[in-house]
């Protein structure tokens, strides 16, 4: 026993000594710890060894290595990217580097779009604007794909499902479940390979499945090799980010596929959201409606995690064509999406809880006496919209402590084209914010629209320029207002008045909605309304404006060729 106990211990390997990196990231202008910085620890090959994010004193261990060479890369969001010279790490030995991160030299506040953003580019060249917004968007992916990998975190979430009508968009139902666990990404996605391959949009036996991307979807291979970037100009609603928007490259129309745009915060370079649009729908399906958003929020210890999402689907109605047979069409949508409510670490301590406040208030006629009913009221860069009640009232619950802009509008104001300014509001924490407001006059939109432009006796013309098949809008389409003017002869003559003697008319392009508006248009003439859109034009509509009216919708459709 004593001598196969002695060639046992005898043929066991010495045990092996750990080797380690203890690596510190400071900032190049201050000196100061870089906290939440992502680190990649590379072999000589360039295979990926490890990686994980700095913490409050820019440190980083990476312990029990094998003995050899290696390098370090080192990534932060508004910083240059950093790569170590390779180093050799001996056994028992601990290696220490210090990393200096530089500001970035990209500068977003102010850029202009129109340079480079008419391009689309599969994987653009270093240097070029585009290249370096996404190098930013990467490294919040990247952080945030790590978190999603590590399953650290226990999500509290409430998932809702809501129904919209098409065309009212009034909420008829909505029903609430919450759940809780230690997760990845707290909404539903798939591999890469298999979404590209078949579909964002995928059939099931209980109905179709719309799936979201994830972090990892969007820094794939075959993601970036089938999708081009360009930069996009934020609107009223992005709050003056940039985005980097993407679309599917040609040929890519036989299975469902995304296009979208990630809004990054110019100041800090912070990603703060993706919202995207299905494509190569089902024509009888397709609208600018069905897509979703994917919120992104760095914790304070560098990690990132998705917030918020929502999907919007579309709701197949059928109808029987001439020959009895069933025709699909988009009859309404459905919402479904999640909030977390609160993010916990493995150990049960809160690092996330969404403390909530309330909007409340009422929505009055334009001569403020009479409540409105039907008004949608939401809050800018939230998928949350509530409609007045028979007494004019809006709650709108949940809401985060922060600043918020409160948009108010109505379906009568909406066919003229008119947003009415947002409404600025502090949220405070189990605390109500209140709200009064009154809907402007279809006279007063009119005024403000046409100020300067109306005489007396005129009104505004105006509307969409749709596809006749598809009630799609038509950007850029021209449209056209003519009317006949006479003279009238003195009385004794044989004819009461000559005619036409002169045809006048306006002319105006609509605008990336479709939308048009033409000021002073002459009252009670009757009108010819045409559109024209690449060399097509629609056959003419004839209308009148009554005395006093003010305004009219009118939509122009074009019938356009089938491509």
């Amino acid at each position: 026993m004593l001598v196969s106990a002695l060639v046992a211990l005898a043929v066991s390997p010495a045990p092996r000594t750990a080797q380690t990196v203890l690596l510190r990231v400071v900032s190049a202008e201050s000196s100061q710890p870089v906290f939440g910085a992502l680190v990649y620890l590379e072999a000589a090959s360039g295979t990926l060894v490890k990686n994980a994010l700095t913490d409050e004193r820019g440190r980083l261990l990476f312990v029990g290595l094998e003995a050899g060479s290696y390098r370090l890369r080192v990534e932060m969001i508004g910083k240059g990217a950093v790569q170590t010279d390779l180093f050799d790490v001996f056994v028992g030995a601990t290696v220490s580097r210090d990393v200096r991160l530089e500001p970035s030299a990209i500068a977003l506040e102010g850029i202009q779009i129109e340079a480079e953003g008419g391009r689309c580019s599969v994987r653009p060249e270093q240097g070029l604007l585009v290249a370096d917004l996404w190098d930013e968007v990467r490294k919040a992916l990247s952080a945030a794909a790590f978190t999603d990998e590590q399953q650290i975190y226990r999500y509290l979430t409430t998932g809702y499902v809501r129904d919209i009508e098409r065309d009212t968009k009034i909420i008829r139902d909505e029903q609430r479940q919450r759940s809780a666990g230690f997760q990845r990404t707290p909404y539903e996605s798939r591999p890469a390979e298999d979404l590209l391959e078949n579909g964002f949009v995928q059939s099931d036996p209980d109905g179709d499945l719309y799936f979201a991307p994830d972090a990892n979807v969007l820094l794939s291979d075959p993601f970036l090799d089938t999708h081009c970037f360009k930069l996009e100009q934020g609107d009223d609603d992005a709050g003056g980010l940039v985005g980097l928007a993407f679309q599917p490259v040609r040929g890519r129309n036989r299975v469902p596929d995304i296009a979208g745009t990630l809004w990054i915060d110019p100041g800090s370079f912070e990603l703060r959201w993706l919202e995207y649009r299905y494509q190569n729908l089902n024509a009888d399906l397709s609208s600018p409606e069905v897509g979703g958003r994917v919120d992104f929020q760095r914790l304070p210890n560098g990690t990132w995690i998705v917030p918020e999402w929502w999907i919007r689907m579309p709701t197949i109605g059928y109808t029987r064509d001439g020959s009895g047979r069933r025709q699909p069409y988009l009859e309404s949508y459905r919402v479904s999406g999640g909030i977390v409510t609160e993010v916990q670490e493995s150990g049960g301590r809160t690092i996330v809880k969404a403390e909530t406040g309330t909007i409340e208030g009422i929505v009055l006629d334009s001569l403020g006496v009479e409540p409105l009913r039907g008004a949608r009221v939401g809050v800018r860069g939230s998928n949350q919209q509530v409609f007045t009640n028979a007494e004019g009232r809006f709650s709108i619950t949940g809401l985060n402590q922060r600043a918020y802009e409160v948009l108010v509008t109505h379906p009568r104001l909406e066919e003229l084209g008119y947003r009415p300014e947002a409404i600025a509001r502090e949220v405070v924490n189990g605390e109500v914010t209140a709200i009064r407001f009154v809907m402007p006059s279809v006279a007063d939109v009119v005024f403000e629209a046409c100020r300067g432009e109306q005489r007396e006796g005129t009104a505004a013309l105006m509307g969409w320029v749709r596809d006749a098949r598809t009630s799609q809008p038509i950007p850029g389409a021209i449209v056209q207002v003519r009317w006949s003017s006479f003279t009238i002869q003195a009385r004794g003559t044989s004819a009461a008045r000559f005619g036409p003697e002169i045809v006048d008319g306006l002319q105006t392009t609509a605008d990336g909605e479709g939308y048009y508006r033409i000021c002073s248009v002459p009252e009670r003439e009757l009108l010819t309304v045409i559109g024209i859109h690449e060399g097509v034009e629609s056959a003419g509509d004839t209308l009148r404006i009554e005395e006093f009216a003010a305004a009219r919708v009118h939509m122009v459709d074009i019938e356009r060729e089938r491509r």
